[in-house]
């Protein structure tokens, strides 16, 4: 720190607010956006094996994309009745840095669907698993995350908040 500021300030509170913010972000959104990816790809890999899809099969597409969340949300908070706990930052930028695991090993289970399944419900089923894949991935990754960063030394590496 520098000579003059307050001593109790949060580290948080230093630096540039805009590089501040932008950590804070990214820092939130990863999985978010690696979801996103995954949903855009997915799609694109059904219409190249599939062909271009009918304004039906783009209705299963979406539903089979929301369906993944919605069910593990509903799960895992217990009917929408309990919180849904986040780690701390750190150990979130750590583990969602390793999207690129998540995200095509989801693919890879979407291109293995489209060569198995031969049925409209394919644009349902396809999203729905590569978007459970990814989030189990995503939470391996955020574990293995929280281990490391334990192992290190990090006593707060597996708090999380209800927030």
């Amino acid at each position: 720190m520098t000579e003059g500021r307050d001593r109790e300030q949060p580290e948080a509170q230093e630096g540039n607010v805009l590089l501040r913010a932008l950590r804070s972000t990214v820092g939130r959104e990863s999985t978010t956006f690696g979801f996103s990816i995954l949903v855009t790809v997915t799609f694109g890999l059904l219409q190249a094996t599939e062909g271009s899809p009918d304004a039906w099969r783009v209705f299963l597409y979406a539903f089979g994309a929301v369906m993944s969340f919605t069910l593990l949300e509903g799960v895992l908070s217990k009917g929408f009745r309990g919180p849904m706990p986040q780690h701390r930052t750190r150990t979130l930028a750590l583990g969602t840095s390793l999207n690129i695991v998540s995200v095509l090993a989801a693919l890879g289970v979407a291109y293995l669907l489209a060569r198995w399944i031969d049925h409209v419900a394919l644009w349902a089923v396809a999203p729905f698993v590569a978007g459970v894949v990814y989030l189990v991935v995503e939470s391996a990754e955020a574990a293995g995350a929280e281990r490391l960063l334990t192992s290190a030394g990090d006593r707060k590496a597996g708090e999380v908040s209800d927030e």
